[in-house]
Order: structure tokens, then sequence, then C-alpha cells
């Protein structure tokens, strides 16, 4: 049985494991908002969606083939409810008949334990069937069309026959029939389960040279509780597998659905909001995408928001310079989330994205872990978790750094900055560097190399700040003065 409505050549058996380093990439971003919309209260979800969003790095061609199976989803969620509900309600069923295969189970309490979820599982694959029948005209995707042809194929009403007659009579309603050889010391050897003869056995029940057991004597009972036991372990462990197979292919059904469910979760919430989202465009050129956003923003606030366009053409570091508060933290935070939702198929809170597909993203923020102590404290901490990153970070991978090594004074932070950023450029790594080190940016910008590229936070006149950010040299000055003119007004000179 197969799901295929993730991948095209392979299901989700098992959500990914977390990457390196996924607890400061959520904490930076402000991933736990976002999933906690997507789930809507629903910890199934939750697991699911985090596992997808943080760990899976789907393919171009699987970024795609998610796109059309969303399409189908947001077309038809009724049907994706309906579905996911089959699926979840079987293995909530599943996990609540389950009393575990631990070492004093017995074989026969193996073996009916397993044919009682199985004989559930029946019922479930006829329900699924049905749904499936019920639904199927409306879905157009590869990957819906793939589901609902397995299941007509392999769920058709003789297989389910064939698999209810083989667990009735797997239940030995009228006994086991058993053959062993002698072993050593007159000890049955080679136990095997065999499928009665009706007529041949009742012929050997009813023959001489049979034994009569006392059941009341506990040692023959036990002896015949060992003798039934031996014989029917093999066909005990092999239901026993088929049953968690069958719910292997229920939670990968439940799981899958769930991620959509949990996509489809986030973009009512944003449409409830007003906010743009769009279907990226994967890339092998650099990023282009106009009015991104940071959703987390969009769903804890009801003021206007500003999306920012970029084109970062064949760049692979980008420096974002200009006044305090003036967006480039929350570009940064765009920016990252924008990945994680792209390469996991997900739509993208922007207008229109087109980019390339980073199979790693980490992010440094300074001084995110000690906001107090002396300043050669802070920076070996900010230079202990950049090692740690560089520990792990590969070629195509995603940095994104927030006022990293601005601990120490301007002179030392932007020599350690500018070689750490030239050495993850020259490794093939994309950076994205928020910084106020003037230093820092006007180096990198006089190296007059084509893979720098410079945003700056726009400032009008007025001083106010606009949020968004345009292509531009960086400036000698962060403009703090009109933060101090804002909270303590203009000085008066007596």
């Amino acid at each position: 049985m197969r799901t295929r409505l993730l991948h095209r050549d392979r299901d989700l058996h098992d959500p990914p494991p977390a990457p390196p380093r996924a607890e400061e990439l959520r904490r930076n971003l402000g991933v736990d908002r976002l999933l906690a919309v997507m789930a809507g209260g629903d910890d199934t979800l939750y697991r699911v969606a985090e596992a997808v969003l943080l760990g899976d790095v789907a393919s171009a061609e699987d970024i795609r083939y998610r796109h059309d199976v969303l399409r189908d989803c947001l077309a038809h969620p009724e049907a994706v409810d309906d579905l996911r509900r089959i699926a979840a309600d079987t293995v909530e069923r599943e996990r609540h008949n389950y009393f575990g295969l631990f070492t004093r189970a017995t074989p026969d309490k193996v073996l009916y334990r397993s044919l009682d979820v199985l004989d559930m599982f029946v019922d479930a694959f006829a329900e699924l069937r049905a749904a499936c029948d019920r639904w199927r005209g409306g879905f157009t995707s590869a990957g819906f069309e793939a589901f609902f042809a397995c299941v007509a194929a392999e769920l058709d009403d003789e297989y389910l026959a064939t698999v209810r007659a083989h667990l009735k009579e797997l239940r030995f309603a009228k006994g086991e029939l058993i053959s062993m050889r002698l072993g050593a010391g007159a000890h049955g050897a080679g136990h095997v389960l065999r499928r009665p003869d009706r007529t041949g056995w009742r012929r050997l029940r009813g023959g001489a040279g049979g034994i009569d057991l006392d059941l009341d004597d506990p040692a023959a009972a036990e002896a015949l509780t060992t003798l039934a036991g031996r014989g029917i372990r093999t066909a005990a462990d092999a239901v026993a597998q088929a049953a968690e197979h069958v719910a292997a292919y229920f939670r990968t059904v439940a799981d899958e659905l769930g991620f959509y469910r949990a996509v489809m979760n986030l973009l009512a919430a944003l449409d409830e909001r007003g906010a743009a989202w769009c279907l990226p465009e994967p890339s092998t050129r650099g990023l282009v995408c106009h009015g991104i956003y940071h959703p987390v923003l969009a769903l804890d606030t009801r003021e206007t928001l500003v999306g920012n366009d970029i084109d970062a053409g064949d760049a692979t570091v980008t420096m974002i310079t200009g006044a305090n508060h003036g967006g480039k933290t929350t570009l940064l935070r765009s920016l990252g989330t924008a990945q994680l939702m792209a390469r996991c198929g997900m739509p993208v809170a922007a207008r229109d994205y087109r980019g390339p597909i980073h199979p790693q993203v980490y992010t440094h923020f300074g001084g995110e872990e000690r906001d107090g102590g002396d300043t050669a404290g802070r920076l070996e901490e900010e230079l202990s978790r950049m090692s740690a990153i560089a520990d792990v970070i590969r070629p195509g991978a995603l940095l994104l750094c927030n006022e990293s090594l601005a601990s120490t004074n301007e002179r030392e932070g932007a020599a350690l900055a500018r070689e750490i950023v030239e050495t993850m450029r020259d490794c093939g790594i994309t950076v994205v560097y928020v910084t106020h080190m003037y230093e820092l940016a006007r180096g990198l910008a006089d190296a007059d190399d084509s893979r720098h590229t410079f945003l700056r936070a726009e400032r009008l006149d007025s001083g106010d700040r606009t949020f968004r950010m345009l292509p531009g040299p960086p400036l000698p000055t962060s403009h703090g003065d009109d933060l101090f003119r804002r909270i303590f007004g203009t000085p008066t000179v007596r």
C-alpha cells in the first residue's frame, strides 16, 4: 500500500528528524507561533508540521508535486478532512487496543490481539475505499490520482473478503493442528502449524493411539499451552507484523494529509488577515521576490504590513544596513521563514517568490544567549555558536546573521565577521547579514565583488522609517539620534 501524497516515489513513513541547531532556528525565526496556527490545537498536526517544516527538504520536482496536491486540497477541504478522519480514527483505535508485545505476552495473546486489530483495520479499509470512491472524481493532481488508484486496486471487494476469511480461520475455532517430531530427550521439536483438512482431522482425532489429557491438572494444562504456543508462534509473529504494517500505512495517510490540513489552517489565517501568499518557484538563480513579509508578524498584529521586494541576482552575500528600528531583523526573519516554507512545498508569505532551495538553514543572532556579562564573555559565546554552526554547515546552505560579532569593538568585530562571511561565501554558502558595523559593510562594498549585494533600511528626511529595504550602499550612521529625539525630544539650547 502506497500513499504518495508528499513524494512521487516514496511515502513519509517516519517524519524527518529535526536538523542540528533546530531550537536556535525556531527561536530566532519565531517558528513556534507559526506551528501553533498550523496545528489549530491538534497535537498530531503540530508534530507533523514541525517535523516537515524544520526537517524536510524536498526536491524541486517534489515541491511542484506538493503544490498540485495542495491545490486539490484547497478545492476540496471536506474530502481531505474526511479521508484524514478515517485514518486518524483508525490509528487512535489501534493505539487504545495495543497492550504491548512485552516479554511475558504469550503467542496466543499476541495472535488474538493482532487478529482483533486486523479485523478493525479491514473495516477501516472498507470505509477508506468507500470514501475514495465518493471523492475521487474531483481531484486532478498526480499525488491524489496515485493515492486513489492504489486504494481502488489493492482494496477491492474480493481482496477484503479473502482477508476476512483468513482472519476467521486463524482464530482456530475448532482447535489448532500442529505437527512435530521427537527431538533429544523425547522432547517435541520442529513444531509446524498445519492448515487442517477437516475430513482427515476428524479421522485423526477419532482414531486409536490418541493421548487424553486431564485439563484440571495444572501441569497438563501448562504443557498443552506450551505446545500450542510453540505451534502458533510463527503465525502469531506474522500476524503481528501484518498488523503493524497496516497501522503504519494508516499513520502515513494521517500524517501526509495532516501536513496539508496544517498548511490550509495557516493559509486560512493569512486570508482572514488579508495577507498575500504564493506558491514559490524553485530556481537555480538568486532570490527574486515581491512583497515578502514575516508571516508571524501578520498573525500577531493588525497594523498595515509592509512587504519588501528583493532581487539578489547572482549574489551569495547580502548585507542589510541602515537605520535602527527600520525593519532589518524582520526582513531577515522573513527570508528565513520563507525558505523553510518553500523547501517543504508550502506557500510563502509574499506576492511572488522565485529562488534556490537551500538544504540547510542556520541562524546566528548576536548576543541572543547572554544579556549580561563582560564583552570578552559575550564575544566568546558568539564565536562558540558560530563554531558549532561551522561544524555542521555544508555547501548550498543559507546562513542568517543578525548583528553577529558586534559584542566587541567595531574594528575587531568587523575583521572577524568579514573573514567568516568570505569563507562561507567561498564554500558555496549563501549569507544574509544584518549589521550596524559600517567597517564590515564598507569593506565588502569596496571589494566591488559581484557576489555581494547591499540593502539599506529606508529613512525619510523626517526621520520616519518606512520599513522598506532598498538597494543602496552602507552609510556610516544608523541614525540612532532619531530614536533619541523621539523618546526625549529635541534638546533646548540655552
